[in-house]
C-alpha cells in the first residue's frame, strides 16, 4: 500500500506557512553563501604556544593614541644611540613625542604642544633630517570654536636624536585659497605624511587631506623651513561636498613614492574602491610602468590609476590600512572589505610585476569603538586594523577579534600571500588591542618591532563640544604598547629591577584608572604622592606630565569642601609641580585655601571628635587625614619659604595625634568610635591601613620639616615608638594583618598598610632614625610587597576603601592609594640598595 505523503494532510495554510520558512531559510543560506563565497579565505596556521596578556606588555605610553591615517607614526633611528621614536596625542590633547633607547632601555617623553585638541587624528608624524634631528608634523582635525581652519604644524628638535629640546612650532597654511571649488569648501589640512627623497636633493614632500578633503601636497627645499604653495593630488568626481579620498603614503626615501586612495569615506560611498600610483621623477605611474601624467598635469582622478580593489563588481565598499614596496620595488596593500557593517575583511594585495593578486585573510569582527547603549555606532568601518611590515611585506600585523577581545597577530607568508602563519602576540587579553604599527626602520635583529594601542575606554575618537553624549571621564583612555614583554623580578634588591616594578605598577594604574569622577579625591591624592617619588627617581617626564594634565584639568584648585581633611591632598601635589615648574598659576588657589584654614582654625578651638560631631569632616579628626592634609602644608612651606604654613601644620597635627594616639599601644586609633570597641575576639581595633596613613604622613613630615625645628624631636619620638612596635607585629610572609593586635580576625597580609610601613621604616633606616638591625625584616617585608604584584603590574591583596579591618580583599583586589605607597617605598628600597652597592 502505498504511503501518503507527509504533506497530503497538512492544511493549506500551514503548508504555505512551511514554504515560507523554507524559502526563507535559502535566502538566508544564499546570502551567507555570497558573504562567505566571496570572502574565501586564505588557509593559515595559528601557533598556539604564542601569545600573551597584552596588560604584560611594557607601555611606552598609559596615556596615547593615534588614528592610521598619519604616518610615519614610529621610526627606528640609529646614529649615536639605537632609539625609537614615535608620537601620540594624549587624553588632555597633548602632542607628544617618546623614545625608548634599546641600550639604557629607558623610555622618555616630550610634549610639543599642549591643549591642542581631545581628538586622535591629531598624532604627529615623524620624519628624521641628514643629521638625525627630527621633524614632527601634527594637525587639528577640526575647526574647534574657530570660524577660521587652523593651520597644519611644524617642530623642529633642536639637537640630533634629542626630543628634550625643540624649536617653536611653524604653522603651515598650505592650502590654497585659489583651488577652493566653493566659498564654503573645507579648508582643513588633516593627516600629515612626510616623506624625503634622495634623489631630488633631498627634497621634503608633504602630503595631507586638504581643500574640501582632497588629498594634497606641497615640497620645500631648505629642510622644512619654507614652503610651496599647496596643489590638489588626487580628486573624484564631485558627486557631494567634502568628498574625501583617504591616502596611505609610503617611500624608502630614494626615488619612489607609493600612494593608495579610497573613493572616499565608506561611510557615504556604496563602492568605495582601492587605487594604486606610484610617483617618480616628476611623473605618476600605474604599477606596471605605464605612464599616466606629470606631476604639472595634477591633480590624478580614479579612473586614470590601477584598480587594485573594484567595489564596483564586488558591491562591497572598502578602506585602505596600508601600503609598502617589497624587495623588488613592487607595491603592497593592506585593506578592509565590509560585505556587511559587521563583518570586517582583511584584505591582501601585491603587484607580482605583471597582475595584482588580492587575498581575503580574515574576517576581523566588526567594529571596535564601545556603542553606548540604545545608540547606534557612528563609526562602524572602524577596524582593529592592520600594518605591513616595511622591511619585510611577508609580514603583517593585525588586530582581530577573538572572542570577544581585539588581540594583536603576527602574521608571515613565504609564497606571496596564499597561506599564512599566524603568531599571536596578545592573547587571552582582557582590553581591546588596535590599530598596531610596524615601526618603520626595525630590521629582523631589532627587538622592538610593533606598538599598539590597548583601549581601557574607546567611544568615541574624539572629546570635543559635539560629543555631548560623552562625560570627561569617558575620553578614550589608551595605552602604546610594545611589543616588549615587562621583566620578571627575580631579584627584589636590584635597582634596575626596583624602577621596572615601580614603572609596571603605576603604568598599570593609569591605565585602569579608579573611578575618574573621583580624580580629585583622596585615592588619587595617595597615589600621586607615590607616582611623585617615582618621578624623581627615574626622571620619566610622563610622570610628572600626568600630574600636569590633572591639575590643569581641574584648573588646579581642590575639591569644593577645602575644610575636609582629605580634600587638601592634591595641594600639596600643585606645591610639588611649582617647585618644578615655577609657574604661580599651579599653587594660587592651593595657597588661598591653606591660609583659609590658618585665619579660621585655631588650635584653641579644634574639635577633632568624631562620634557625634556634626564638623568632624572640618577637622582632621581621622588618623587618615593626618597623611592627607599635613604633609601639604609642609610641602607649601618648602616650596614657598614660608614658615606658617609648617607651623599651623605643627599645631593641628598633635591636636589630632594626641587625641587619638594610643600611649599604651603605641599605635593610633582611626577615630573617637573605636577608643573603647573590641573586636569578637576582645582585641583592641587598630587598623593597618589606619597606621599607615600616620606612618607615611609622618615620615614625609620628617623628610620637609627642617633639622633645627623646635618640635622635630616630638615627631622622631612618635616615629621611633610606631615603627619598633609595628616590626614587633610584622607577620612571617612580611606584612601586617588588617587588624594588627588581632591575629585571628583574619589570618591573611594586607598591602596597603604595609605599603606604607615599609617606606617609612625604610626611610628610617636611610635617614639614622632606625636601627641597622631592623633592616632584614624591612627588606623581608618589600619582598613580600613584590610578590603581591603579579604579571601585568598589578598589585593584589589591598583593601577596599573603608573605615576599618573588614576583611574583603584578595589577591585580586588593587586599588591606587596602595600603589602610591608601593611607589613611595619602592623609591626608598632603590635608595638604600644602589647606596650599598
Amino acid at each position: 500500500m502505498k504511503k501518503n505523503h507527509p504533506s497530503a494532510n497538512v492544511p493549506i495554510y500551514e503548508m504555505n506557512k512551511m514554504k515560507n520558512t523554507t524559502l526563507l531559510l535559502i535566502i538566508i543560506f544564499i546570502t551567507s553563501l555570497e558573504v562567505n563565497g566571496q570572502t574565501k579565505l586564505v588557509q593559515t596556521r595559528i601557533n598556539k604556544t604564542s601569545g600573551q596578556h597584552s596588560e604584560s606588555f611594557k607601555s611606552l605610553t598609559f596615556n596615547g593614541s593615534w588614528c592610521w591615517f598619519t604616518d610615519p607614526r614610529a621610526v627606528y633611528y640609529e646614529g649615536e644611540h639605537k632609539r625609537t621614536y614615535a608620537g601620540w596625542i594624549d587624553n588632555y590633547g597633548n602632542i607628544t613625542i617618546g623614545s625608548y633607547d634599546h641600550e639604557t632601555k629607558q623610555i622618555a617623553t616630550h610634549i610639543v604642544r599642549e591643549n591642542l585638541e581631545v581628538d586622535d587624528h591629531d598624532n604627529p608624524s615623524i620624519l628624521f633630517d641628514d643629521e638625525g634631528k627630527l621633524l614632527v608634523f601634527f594637525n587639528r582635525h577640526g575647526y574647534g570654536t574657530s570660524p577660521v581652519a587652523p593651520p597644519g604644524y611644524l617642530i623642529k628638535s633642536k639637537n640630533p636624536e634629542d626630543i628634550s629640546a625643540w624649536k617653536d612650532v611653524q604653522e603651515l597654511y598650505l592650502n590654497d585659497e585659489a583651488l577652493k571649488p566653493t566659498p564654503n569648501a573645507s579648508m582643513s589640512q588633516d593627516y600629515s605624511h612626510p616623506v624625503r627623497l634622495k634623489a631630488e636633493n633631498g627634497r621634503i614632500y608633504l602630503f595631507w587631506r586638504g581643500i574640501d578633503g582632497k588629498p594634497s601636497y606641497s615640497q620645500s627645499e631648505d629642510n622644512g623651513n619654507t614652503w610651496a604653495k599647496g596643489r590638489i593630488l588626487m580628486t573624484p568626481a564631485p558627486i557631494y561636498s567634502f568628498r574625501r579620498p583617504y591616502t596611505k603614503v609610503y617611500s624608502n626615501g630614494d626615488k619612489r613614492i607609493h600612494f593608495t586612495f579610497t573613493d572616499g569615506h565608506p561611510d557615504r560611498e556604496k563602492e568605495n574602491s582601492i587605487y594604486y600610483t606610484y610617483y617618480e621623477n616628476g611623473v605618476f605611474y600605474k604599477a606596471s610602468g605605464e605612464k599616466i601624467k606629470t606631476i604639472d598635469e595634477l591633480p590624478l582622478l580614479p579612473e586614470e590609476l590601477d584598480v587594485v580593489y573594484d567595489a564596483k563588481s564586488s558591491k562591497e565598499r572598502a578602506w585602505n590600512w596600508d601600503i609598502a614596496e617589497d624587495k623588488n620595488g613592487h607595491p603592497v596593500l593592506a585593506y578592509t572589505k565590509f560585505p556587511t557593517t559587521s563583518d570586517h575583511i582583511y584584505c591582501y594585495a601585491r603587484w607580482t610585476g605583471k597582475a595584482w593578486k588580492n587575498y581575503d585573510l580574515v574576517n576581523s569582527g566588526a567594529w571596535f569603538p564601545e556603542t553606548p547603549e540604545g545608540r547606534k555606532e557612528s563609526q562602524q568601518y572602524y577596524s582593529g586594523g592592520m600594518n605591513i611590515d616595511h622591511e619585510n611585506t611577508n609580514v603583517l600585523y593585525l588586530s582581530v577579534k577573538r572572542k570577544t577581545v581585539f588581540e594583536i597577530e603576527k602574521w608571515t607568508t613565504s609564497n606571496g600571500g596564499k597561506n599564512w602563519k599566524i603568531d599571536p602576540i596578545t592573547k587571552g587579553s582582557e582590553k581591546d588591542n588596535i590599530r598596531p604599527f610596524a615601526i618603520r626602520g626595525a630590521g629582523e635583529d631589532n627587538r622592538l618591532q610593533v606598538l599598539w594601542m590597548q583601549n581601557t575606554k574607546y567611544i568615541e575618537y574624539s572629546y570635543a563640544n559635539w560629543t555631548k553624549h560623552i562625560k570627561w571621564s569617558e575620553r578614550f583612555q589608551s595605552s602604546i604598547k610594545m611589543d616588549i614583554t615587562s621583566p620578571k623580578m627575580t631579584d627584589p634588591f636590584d635597582p634596575g629591577q626596583i624602577e621596572e616594578i615601580m614603572r609596571q605598577t603605576a603604568d598599570w594604574d593609569f591605565a585602569n584608572p579608579y573611578d575618574l569622577e573621583r580624580i580629585l579625591e583622596w585615592h588619587y591624592g595617595a597615589f600621586y604622592t607615590g607616582v611623585k617619588a617615582l618621578y624623581e627617581l627615574t626622571k620619566e617626564d610622563r610622570y610628572k606630565q600626568e600630574m600636569i594634565n590633572v591639575g590643569e584639568h581641574a584648573n588646579w584648585r581642590t575639591n569644593d569642601k577645602i575644610f575636609d581633611g582629605n580634600n587638601v591632598v592634591h595641594t600639596g601635589i600643585w606645591a610639588w609641580l611649582y617647585g618644578l615648574e615655577k609657574e604661580s598659576k599651579m599653587i594660587e588657589q592651593a595657597r588661598w585655601v591653606m591660609d583659609v584654614h590658618i585665619a579660621m582654625r585655631r588650635k584653641w578651638n579644634a574639635n577633632v571628635r568624631f562620634a557625634d560631631n556634626p564638623a568632624r569632616e572640618e577637622w582632621w579628626s581621622l588618623c587618615d587625614f593626618l597623611f592627607m592634609s599635613p604633609p601639604a602644608f609642609a610641602r607649601m612651606a618648602r616650596e614657598t619659604g614660608e614658615q606658617k604654613y609648617l607651623d599651623y601644620m605643627d599645631e593641628m597635627w598633635w591636636v589630632t595625634t594626641d587625641y587619638l594616639y594610643s600611649k599604651e599601644d603605641s599605635l593610633i586609633y582611626r577615630d573617637d568610635r573605636y577608643f573603647d570597641k573590641r573586636s569578637d575576639n576582645g582585641k583592641k581595633i587598630f587598623w593597618a591601613r589606619g597606621n599607615g596613613w600616620v606612618a607615611g604622613g609622618l615620615t614625609q613630615i620628617l623628610d620637609m620639616m627642617p633639622e633645627d625645628y623646635p618640635n622635630r624631636t616630638k615627631y622622631e619620638n612618635l616615629y621611633h615608638e610606631m615603627m619598633i612596635k609595628l616590626l614587633s607585629l610584622q607577620r612571617e610572609d612580611g606584612l601586617w594583618h588588617a587588624s594588627l593586635l588581632d591575629r585571628e580576625f583574619m589570618d591573611q597580609g594586607e598591602v596597603s598598610g604595609a605599603a606604607f610601613y615599609i617606606y617609612a621604616m625604610t626611610w628610617g633606616l636611610n635617614n639614622g632614625l632606625l636601627d641597622e638591625k631592623h633592616k632584614p625584616q624591612v627588606l623581608r617585608g618589600w619582598k613580600a610587597l613584590c610578590n603581591n604584584v603579579n604579571e601585568n603590574g598589578r598589585l593584589g591583596n589591598v583593601q577596599p576603601e573603608g573605615i576599618d579591618p573588614t576583611p574583603v580583599f584578595n589577591k585580586d583586589s588593587s586599588f591606587n592609594y596602595a600603589t602610591g605607597a608601593f611607589l613611595l617605598a619602592g623609591a626608598e628600597v632603590h635608595k638604600m640598595v644602589a647606596e650599598s652597592k
